[in-house]
């Protein structure tokens, strides 16, 4: 298991972002071209882990999509430290779920279908909000069985400042 703080709340907000706006830019083929239009796919998609990269850095507190967050690394680490079968099972469902929507409305944008793309990003957010829900739920039953996880919410205070050392005497 690694020690390293998941991706915080942009990591979350990237997610959410990311179906509609590879969609879209799939859509513009009608204008660019295929060829361009995949480019600017890889390119957006580079660009989206860029950000939750530095969103991991920048994270702080203990909002909805940092909890999120924090939910899905306990559930990416559920071979080192098991967690609750329901919660896995409807986890594994929904991420499925969700993979079938986005691809839906990738095929949609496409083939330059309206149909296709509408039918896939309802199912994409659907199962997304719903995949958000359990992995709250994950992270607010898991995060004190292991140390680990326990310190995830907390930022780390200097010490060294006036302030600081005024309160430890």
């Amino acid at each position: 298991m690694s020690s390293v703080k998941p991706a915080g709340a942009l990591g979350t907000y990237v997610r959410i972002a990311g179906p509609s706006v590879v969609t879209a830019i799939l859509w513009s083929h009608l204008w660019i071209g295929y060829v361009v239009s995949i480019v600017l796919v890889l390119i957006a998609i580079l660009g989206f882990a860029a950000l939750a990269r530095v969103g991991a850095r920048l994270s702080r507190g203990g909002g909805w999509a940092t909890e999120v967050s924090f939910g899905e690394r306990i559930w990416l680490n559920r071979l080192q430290t098991p967690v609750p079968q329901d919660i896995n099972v409807a986890l594994t469902t929904l991420y499925l779920a969700f993979l079938t929507g986005t691809l839906v409305a990738m095929t949609g944008g496409l083939t330059a279908s309206p149909i296709l793309t509408g039918t896939g990003l309802i199912v994409c957010y659907a199962a997304m909000t719903v995949h958000f829900h359990k992995l709250r739920q994950l992270y607010r039953a898991m995060k004190n069985k292991n140390p680990l996880y326990r310190f995830w919410s907390y930022s780390a205070q200097n010490d060294n400042t006036p302030k600081a050392k005024a309160r430890a005497y």
